[in-house]
């Protein structure tokens, strides 16, 4: 980003997408209530980290920006309505690299962000390592 799409004036949006628990009800045999609150206090202090990792970076590299915590049903259509409510110029983001199987049967983030945006999508993975 900060190579290659960042430029004076804009503005970056950081938006990570936790684990939605909106419709959790627990089942027979399944976690109790306060089970299920440790979790999502775990979850909630692994997105405190991850936000201060995106903040100490914007800082360092002096960008403009925000950090947003979304948490929904669908991580990609989450994405997209942030990015029209946001009036967002373009969505960069990352990639697990599932191998194409996997990506036929669970589906891929990106490639539904892809498919249905209204702006540039510019999806990013880390280059795979030699062995």
């Amino acid at each position: 980003y900060v190579d290659n799409v960042s430029r004076p004036g804009y503005f970056l949006h950081v938006v990570h997408h936790s684990n939605y628990w909106g419709n959790y009800e627990p089942m027979d045999g399944g976690p109790s209530p306060k089970h299920c609150m440790e979790l999502m206090e775990k979850e909630n202090a692994k997105v405190k980290e991850i936000e201060g990792k995106y903040r100490a970076l914007m800082d360092k590299n002096n960008i403009a920006g925000d950090f947003i915590c979304l948490r929904g049903k669908d991580t990609w259509h989450d994405i997209i309505q942030h990015q029209e409510r946001m009036n967002a110029i373009m969505i960069v983001m990352g990639t697990r690299g599932q191998n194409s199987l996997r990506r036929t049967f669970m589906g891929s983030v990106s490639d539904s962000v892809v498919h249905h945006a209204h702006c540039p999508v510019l999806v990013c993975c880390h280059p795979k390592e030699k062995q």
